[in-house]
């Protein structure tokens, strides 16, 4: 028992420090204060994708849960320079939406971000029948003809017991839409609700997901060669 809750707490001190790390790293790209919050990506987690954006050359970027990740991953490409890349950002809530969209057009970076609202409704992927997603028709006509480098799911909210799989459609509906080389990173990976939909994923999709608290609480699909980021 103290070995576990050692390694726990151990876990947690290599996290922060690197948060600190990540941090200052972050700093370099957006400097302007953004509202952290904690429902929001840690630093380690948001610097992987940039790192893997950079690295790996990912051209298309969808990501489900608006958030800082979306500043940063826009003041990125527009650092890069390159019009081809583009990032999708799916929420269902329209005034937080609004207020990232003001930051974005403030900030030059409306070029390379697309923010879609999608109301949450039941789909048919959806894994139990109390459960809702992002509006799968408005996602297929913001979206119908891209295909899809990263996928990072950080939404909808699945905080509580009844909604652990709320995430679970993310993959299932935009499967389709993947490269032929793709990253999928799903966060928080700490929670059971993650860890079930990894292994659905897994199982139903052949995508071989790995756990990593160390580089940001996510879980990680990769198909294609690709770089260590992190």
């Amino acid at each position: 028992m103290f070995s576990t809750i050692t390694k726990f707490f151990l876990k947690d001190i290599v996290l922060a420090v690197k948060d600190m790390g990540s941090m200052s790293y972050l700093n370099q790209l957006y400097s302007r204060y953004l509202p952290w919050t904690g429902a929001s990506i840690s630093p380690t987690a948001l610097r992987y994708i940039l790192n893997d954006i950079m690295i790996n050359d990912r051209d298309t970027i969808v990501e489900c849960g608006a958030g800082i990740s979306s500043i940063y991953i826009g003041a990125l490409l527009n650092q890069i320079g390159n019009d081809k890349k583009k990032l999708y950002t799916i929420d269902h809530d329209e005034n937080w939406l609004s207020i990232l969209q003001r930051e974005l057009d403030q900030n030059s970076l409306s070029e390379y971000v697309t923010l879609i609202h999608a109301p949450l409704k039941h789909c048919k992927e959806c894994a139990a029948s109390n459960l809702k997603w992002y509006d799968t028709t408005v996602i297929q006509e913001q979206i119908f003809d891209v295909n899809i480098d990263l996928l990072f799911v950080d939404g909808p909210v699945a905080n509580k017991k009844e909604l652990e799989l709320a995430r679970y459609p993310a993959l299932p509906v935009l499967k389709d839409k993947l490269s032929d080389e793709f990253l999928v990173l799903l966060h928080d990976a700490h929670r059971k609700g993650e860890t079930r939909i990894a292994s659905k994923w897994s199982d139903e999709l052949g995508i071989k997901f790995r756990k990593s608290i160390l580089n940001g609480d996510i879980y990680i699909g990769l198909k294609g060669s690709s770089y260590n980021v992190l």
